[in-house]
């Protein structure tokens, strides 16, 4: 195949402890929960095929890999940790860690050695959970199926928001997943247009089949528009809008990405959450300054969840904002409000708002 050792996986493998552990988790999540599955009959029994699916809690990759009754090779993260015991369960079951945000030759050529082998693999295209249902697909799913010569079989998830903690409270909720039909493998004969616009292309349709597949009421509690502010407050005075700093308003109040960095990668950003707390101006820098060292490891952490315009803004409003803080001195403190605007597709409109109170020491 023309590959190294270690761009190289066998298929199937693992055989007995994924069989196990298999077994343990449909008894499990069928106590616990109430798993519907539908169009089963959608999946080739040959491969290779790429199994790919929508993707905003823990539970997706469980059903995909235990209930499509297929021996499936999982793709996942491979930049940062899982939360507590469930890094111990994913890594002693086995997958392909992929560094999201950057051209990861090694994992994309394990992926890739699955297929060459006829396999079933398992991905989500989105790359991740920060922005459930205004993520754009990534091109992989596109690469894997056009060097791989493998046909995509859309998986829509429904009713997995907020499903752990359901299922921790014993409330057996119901999880959906509907299977679509296969597609077709992706094909450039012919087509001369640039190979990265025909690969979006590609991807996009897929993610379409997928969301496709989702219950449409998932959506009603999907923004279809959100704005950001952040506002200075000194005692006494008014409130001053710093302009051009709304992309760090977005950050404080995306919860995913802040527990990404103090939960998974133990970066000490607790001063940025949006709760009642108390801070100085000197914590509440060094919290920024802490939240801009995931760069020195993953130099695409925030372009890559936030889009390479947007994630730039928001590091340079990060330095900004160090460098006004760490040069204030008024004595006095000042307060920080962070605000978003979240309008729906039903018309609801949600604001929310946070005040950081920072004193001055």
């Amino acid at each position: 195949m023309g590959k190294s050792s270690d761009q190289f996986l066998p298929y199937p493998r693992l055989g007995f402890r994924r069989a196990m552990m298999g077994a343990i988790g449909k008894f499990l999540v069928k106590v616990l929960a109430r798993p519907q599955i539908e169009g089963l009959e959608n999946i080739p029994e040959e491969g290779p095929v790429i199994l790919a699916g929508n993707h905003v809690s823990s539970l997706e990759p469980l059903f995909m890999t235990l209930f499509t009754e297929r021996k499936v090779e999982p793709m996942g993260a491979g930049d940062m940790p899982f939360d507590g015991a469930l890094d111990l369960i994913v890594n002693y079951y086995g997958y392909i860690p992929i560094n999201r945000g950057q051209l990861d030759r090694k994992a994309m050529n394990q992926a890739l050695s699955i297929l060459d082998q006829g396999g079933f693999l398992g991905i989500f295209p989105e790359g991740g959970t920060w922005d459930p249902g205004n993520m754009r697909a990534q091109i992989g799913v596109a690469w894997l199926s056009h060097k791989g010569r493998a046909k995509v079989v859309p998986l829509g998830f429904s009713g997995f928001n907020n499903s752990l903690g359901r299922v921790f409270k014993f409330k057996r909720p119901k999880f959906r997943m509907n299977i679509g039909k296969a597609i077709p493998a992706l094909s450039t004969e012919n087509d001369e247009r640039p190979i990265k616009e025909i690969y979006q292309e590609y991807a996009n349709m897929v993610m379409g089949k997928v969301r496709e597949l989702i219950d449409p009421a998932e959506f009603l509690d999907v923004p279809t528009r959100s704005e950001y502010s952040l506002d200075l407050v000194r005692e006494n005075e008014k409130v001053i809008n710093l302009s051009g700093y709304d992309a760090i308003a977005q950050f404080f109040h995306n919860r995913i990405m802040l527990d990404s960095l103090f939960n998974n990668l133990k970066k000490p950003i607790k001063k940025l959450y949006p709760e009642e707390q108390q801070g100085t101006i000197t914590e509440f820098a060094q919290a920024l300054r802490a939240s801009l060292e995931i760069l020195e490891e993953n130099p695409a952490f925030f372009t890559y969840r936030l889009g390479m315009e947007r994630g730039r803004e928001l590091e340079a409003s990060i330095r900004r904002l160090i460098e006004f803080l760490e040069n204030e001195t008024v004595g006095t403190g000042i307060n920080l409000l962070a605000k978003a605007r979240h309008h729906y597709p039903d018309g609801r409109v949600e604001e929310l708002s946070h005040t950081y109170m920072l004193s001055a020491e």
